[in-house]
Order: structure tokens, then C-alpha cells, then sequence
């Protein structure tokens, strides 16, 4: 008797602790979660009453889970960058190079993200490719990338390296979904109850459908974060330097001219502008200066008569 009263203990106190894990990632079904616990409780006392059954085996391990020698795998996802410095003749073919390359290794090896190439027309190209690899393949590549630059002609311009550890993210995700799936567990086998009635049944399917939704987004986050882990980012950017005799070079003296030619353009456009506005006005003005030049010339004229027979 003393045996069967410590295994309802046991029970009830894995069961409560199963629904306070679960009330503190739902905080606003808490009055929902507590009348599962009692049911989980009153299950724990009647199984209390039968013989006790055998000690069920261990779990298997969860998937990621640490090793039993206690050595940790480091998760970790890399990032790689660079920055390259290529003829303007030769940016497009090794732009399409290093495409054709990732796309024949295959989806399993690696993925073209993104990849866009712009040409001003006056010689200058750049382009910019990003790709999801496996480690292996992306340490092929960056092996013979020295070389294939030297070969176009161009150079490695700058290239950097960065990672991000994810080992305690997925330990930590992939314990609470352990959890998750034993409260699931319990929760089904609430189900199998035949004394209970229909409020507690419809209280336990809804924290198991409650639970059954942060198993599947738990699951789809651990997938994301693994796919990083496992496919590499490699980031390739492209400048093509600007050739002293390519059309580029000369872009500042045609501007210049350019710019002269505008200005005395826009010049002569104001005259005639002027001009055109001023015309009318000459109806009027050449008439009036006509008849003030003739009578300033009569004023002095006679200025002059009388001058003259005052001398004699």
C-alpha cells in the first residue's frame, strides 16, 4: 500500500509539474490549465488504486541532445563576404561562372538566394550574388577563388568572416519540445478517461490543441536553425574598376563642355527672349525720340539766332 500511495505522489507531481510548464508559456488559460491539473491529479489517485505497473523504459535521446561522454556539438553558423575587384570585360562572365557553379553542385549542396548585375553603359559593372551552401562545398570554392580572380585579371578587394553560435538556442528549444511531447502524452491520455465528463473532456482538448500548436512552431524553429547550421551564407560582391582609356575616364571634360555649351545657349535664349518682349515697345518709343530730337534741335537752333543777333 505504501508503494502505491509514493507512485500517485510521483504521478501527480509530474503531472503538475507538466501544467505549470505549460501555464507559464500560456499565461491567459490559466483557469483552463488548473481544472486540467486537478483532472490529471484525480487520474494520478485512481490509477493510485490499481496494481502498480512495471517501470516503462527510458526515452530514446532527443535529436541534438549532448552526447553521453558530456562533449557538446558546437552549432554553429558561418557567414561569409567578399568584395571583389574585376575588369569591367570580365565581371559578367565570372559573375555567370560562379552561378553555373553553384547551380550544377544541386539544391542538396547549394542555393542561389539572390543575384542582380547593373551596367551603366559607360563601362563601369557591378553585380552582387548571395548563395546558401553546405560547409564542404563553400570550402571548395573559396580554395581555388584566389586563383580564378588572378586568371579574370581581377583581385580579392576585401573579405570578411562571421558566425553565429546557435548551440544553447537548439539545446534550449529542443528540451522544452521534449517537454511538450510528454505533456502531450498525458494529455491524451486524459482522453482515454471513462468517468469524465464533458466540460473536462473539452477543457483537455483544448490545452492539448494549445500544446499540440507550440510542438509544431517549436519544430519549425529548430528546422530554421538548423538549416543555418547546415547550409553555410556566402555573400559575393562585384566592382569592375574603371579603365583609364574606357569611356568613364572622360566624364568630367565632356561634362565641363558640356556645361559650356549650355550656359551660352541659355544666354542667347534670354536675349532673344528680351528682344522679343521689347519689340512692341519700339512703336512707341521711336516716334516720341523723333519728335524730341526735332524739337530739341529747333530749341537750339534758334538759341543759336539769337545769339547771333545780339552779336551784331
Amino acid at each position: 500500500m505504501t508503494i502505491r500511495i509514493w507512485l500517485a505522489t510521483g504521478l501527480a507531481a509530474l503531472a503538475l509539474t507538466a501544467c505549470d510548464d505549460a501555464t507559464r508559456h500560456d499565461g491567459g488559460n490559466g483557469a483552463s490549465i488548473g481544472g486540467v491539473a486537478e483532472m490529471v491529479d484525480d487520474y494520478a489517485v485512481g490509477r493510485s488504486m490499481a496494481p502498480p505497473s512495471p517501470a516503462p523504459s527510458p526515452p530514446p535521446p532527443a535529436p541534438g541532445s549532448a552526447p553521453a561522454d558530456g562533449v557538446v556539438e558546437r552549432l554553429i553558423a558561418y557567414r561569409y563576404d567578399y568584395r571583389f575587384e574585376t575588369p569591367a570585360a570580365a565581371t559578367a562572365d565570372l559573375v555567370a561562372t560562379h552561378q553555373a557553379a553553384c547551380s550544377e553542385a544541386g539544391a542538396a549542396q547549394c542555393q542561389i538566394v539572390s543575384a542582380n548585375i547593373y551596367d551603366d553603359g559607360r563601362g563601369s559593372i557591378s553585380a552582387s550574388v548571395q548563395l546558401r551552401a553546405s560547409p564542404a562545398w563553400v570550402e571548395t570554392f573559396r580554395g581555388g577563388l584566389e586563383a580564378e580572380l588572378e586568371t579574370a585579371g581581377g583581385r580579392i578587394q576585401n573579405q570578411s568572416q562571421s558566425a553565429d553560435d546557435l548551440t544553447s538556442a537548439i539545446y534550449d528549444m529542443e528540451a522544452r519540445l521534449e517537454a511538450k511531447r510528454v505533456l502531450r502524452t498525458r494529455l491524451i491520455s486524459l482522453l482515454e478517461r471513462e468517468n469524465a465528463s464533458v466540460e473536462e473532456l473539452v477543457q483537455v482538448e483544448r490545452e492539448l490543441a494549445n500544446v499540440q500548436g507550440e510542438i509544431e512552431g517549436a519544430e519549425a524553429q529548430i528546422r530554421v536553425m538548423r538549416g543555418r547550421v547546415s547550409m553555410s551564407s556566402l555573400g559575393l560582391n562585384y566592382a569592375s574598376r574603371v579603365e583609364p582609356v574606357s569611356p568613364g575616364a572622360f566624364d568630367p571634360l565632356t561634362n565641363a563642355l558640356t556645361n559650356v555649351f549650355r550656359e551660352l545657349a541659355a544666354g542667347l535664349a534670354n536675349v532673344i527672349t528680351f528682344i522679343a518682349g521689347f519689340a512692341p515697345w519700339l512703336l512707341v518709343i521711336v516716334p516720341l525720340f523723333w519728335l524730341l530730337s526735332r524739337w530739341l534741335r529747333g530749341l537750339f537752333q534758334a538759341r543759336k539766332a539769337a545769339k547771333a543777333a545780339k552779336a551784331e
